[in-house]
């Protein structure tokens, strides 16, 4: 690396830590949950709130009750009686993946810019984020006692980080716009600005450390028992571009699997992991 590379170099080091340090002195902003998600999540909390007045709070918010509605015929919601209704929906699928579907339909929602160049970042890391869950969610069923509906909003959260940091962006125009630099930074930073935020949005610390632990070659010694954030840390290998290496350095994935041949393992969860991208609004699909 000659001089003038070298300085360009440190200067954007110098920028990358001025950046991260704004969010983690308080002085980013900090996006907040947007606050019909919050009164929703509020009265699923209360034993108390009837159906009837759940129904009426979503269909107040038509897209949250169509994207609640695409679940009617999903074989997640098995019956022999179809769902017919927003209430017939909303009684099926129970608090706690009414509760996750909801906040994962909100945060989507919370990232606004007015520049182009990041808007494209963002639909690109969001897009990788429910490919993410969807690999998640079904790797969870290989896990014992890791609940499905945490597996969900863990791999969303994962690179949640990247929201408030792009949005943050419009403030610090002397940062380069190329898509490949956007991405190395939010590479860098997503964890740590991601921690900051879930731990604002007080989330329990199973969600927060699969921003935390978002290095796909991060693992807590001692474990006992597998942890969400390694299940996550797996649907993150499986869009890797070196798919096999990244599964390779994962204690996680060499105890689940037999043979580390992602092509293999995407087959084993094909069906699953199609089912999800296609709840999740994904295009892309396992061949």
């Amino acid at each position: 690396m000659n001089g003038t590379s070298t300085t360009q170099h440190s200067a954007q080091q110098a920028l990358h830590y001025s950046l991260l340090s704004a969010f983690l002195k308080g002085t980013a902003k900090t996006p907040q949950m947007p606050e019909n998600a919050l009164r929703i999540r509020s009265l699923l909390r209360d034993p108390n709130t009837s159906l009837e007045h759940l129904s009426r709070v979503i269909n107040s918010d038509p897209p949250l009750a169509a994207y609640l509605m695409q679940f009617a015929d999903s074989p997640l919601l098995k019956s022999t009686r179809p769902c017919r209704t927003l209430r017939d929906v909303l009684a099926r699928l129970g608090t706690d993946k009414l509760n996750n579907l909801v906040l994962s339909f909100a945060v989507r929602n919370v990232f606004i810019s007015k520049e182009l160049a990041i808007q494209k970042i963002f639909r690109a890391r969001w897009n990788a984020s429910l490919v993410r869950a969807a690999w998640s969610v079904c790797i969870s069923s290989s896990v014992a006692n890791l609940s499905a509906d945490d597996a969900l909003l863990g791999g969303l959260f994962q690179d949640i980080g990247s929201l408030p940091l792009l949005a943050e962006l419009e403030n610090w125009p002397q940062l380069s716009r190329a898509p490949e630099d956007l991405n190395t930074l939010c590479d860098q930073l997503s964890g740590p600005i991601g921690t900051v935020l879930l731990s604002a949005w007080k989330q329990p610390s199973h969600l927060v450390d699969c921003a935390r632990y978002r290095c796909i070659d991060t693992t807590a010694e001692n474990q006992t028992a597998a942890q969400l954030y390694q299940v996550v840390q797996i649907a993150e290998a499986m869009q890797h571009s070196d798919r096999e290496q990244a599964l390779s350095k994962l204690a996680l994935a060499q105890q689940l699997f037999s043979d580390l041949n992602p092509e293999m393992i995407a087959q084993s969860y094909k069906q699953q992991v199609n089912l999800w991208l296609v709840l999740l609004g994904v295009k892309t699909r396992i061949a």
